[in-house]
């Protein structure tokens, strides 16, 4: 039996501004023991590195271990909650046991230092849709979902409806092939530059027989496993998504010591809304560390950024604001950077 789950990325939404990266909740045996509560502190703290930087390197770094290991200091709150679930959850009737979780909130200053004393930049907050094909074979016909996994790693997906169109654009063959061309071709409505395709076959015993392609601009990348977990599957998959995009978006902050000033122009600024809706957004670019005001005139607002010299990441992160079109390509002479767009939002 085929299944299909079609992720989408939405053509209105460039970008999404994902929510509890520097929080994480984690399972524990007791309510009450400090070992207990300061195990769950550390695996919650690499749970965040993970999410704050997109990639699990980070965690190699002696001075990083060390701080797993006294996870105290960057805690900024917690507290315990409980639920009950089913012992037996394919079953009409089950027994109910407690699950006991922590969930620690990390203080942002202190991850951010830790990971930019360690030379690992900071993947922002606002971050690229991932469009996801997913088809799975199995003789359970169930499929498992990688929403758990995305939020592990900070990757926003979508679980949209599935249309006719996307049934005639992409059909299962070509999809179960991970035919390439067919999938970017069917991807192209949604404008997705992030596409991860995965098809998988599970036995009834749980091993699974599995490939996933993702694709970004001209890159294509590969991962398979075979009679492994699926868990480690779907997870694998989603680190090769992250792991590409923040390379292409995260900053790291010591980079603002050797600062380099762009001339900033934007046209369309036609009311104070505008203008605050700008300043709003600049305020939030990890990679401005500051900005003047230079000029304005009827047509346009002119600023001077001050942003560490990793301008490729700069440019990225500001085409994932719709409200910005590029007008002119970044041009460096020497000393000198411009930057030109066109502010669209209404």
């Amino acid at each position: 039996m085929l299944v299909i789950s079609l992720l989408l990325y939405l053509p209105e939404s460039f970008a999404v501004e994902v929510p509890g990266l520097y929080r994480a909740t984690v399972r524990v045996d007791s309510r009450n023991s400090e070992q207990e509560r300061r195990r769950a502190f550390g695996v919650a703290m690499q749970e965040v590195l993970t999410k704050v930087s997109g990639v699990d390197a980070s965690l190699n770094q002696a001075s990083i271990r060390r701080a797993l290991n006294n996870p105290e200091p960057y805690v900024q709150s917690w507290s315990t909650q409980a639920s009950l679930v089913a012992m037996d959850p394919s079953a009409e009737v089950s027994e109910l046991r407690e699950v006991i979780s922590i969930q620690v909130n990390f203080y942002e200053t202190e991850i951010q230092r830790l990971l930019d004393e360690n030379g690992i930049p900071i993947w922002p907050v606002n971050r690229p849709e991932t469009l996801v094909w997913l088809v799975v074979q199995d003789e359970l016909g169930e499929r498992q979902i990688l929403q758990d996994f995305a939020d592990k790693r900070g990757l926003p997906i979508l679980f949209p409806l599935l249309d006719l169109e996307d049934q005639l654009r992409l059909n299962l063959d070509a999809l179960w092939e991970l035919d390439a061309e067919a999938i970017l071709n069917a991807s192209r409505r949604y404008r997705a530059e992030s596409i991860l395709a995965l098809r998988l076959h599970r036995s009834l015993s749980g091993e699974v027989l599995a490939k996933s392609i993702y694709l970004f601009r001209d890159n294509q990348f590969v991962y398979e496993e075979f009679e492994s977990d699926q868990d480690d599957f779907l997870r694998g998959s989603i680190n090769l998504a992250t792991a590409e995009l923040s390379q292409y978006y995260a900053v790291l902050l010591s980079a603002s010591n050797n600062t380099v000033s762009v001339d900033l122009r934007v046209d369309g600024i036609n009311s104070p809304a505008d203008y605050a809706a700008l300043i709003s957004y600049l305020n939030s670019l990890e990679a401005v560390s500051s900005y003047k005001l230079k000029q304005v005139n009827a047509e346009s607002l002119y600023l001077q950024l001050e942003t560490g010299d990793q301008l490729r990441q700069l440019v990225e992160t500001i085409a994932l604001q719709p409200a910005l079109q590029e007008v002119v390509e970044l041009s460096r002479i020497g000393d000198n950077v411009s930057m030109h767009y066109l502010w669209t939002r209404n």
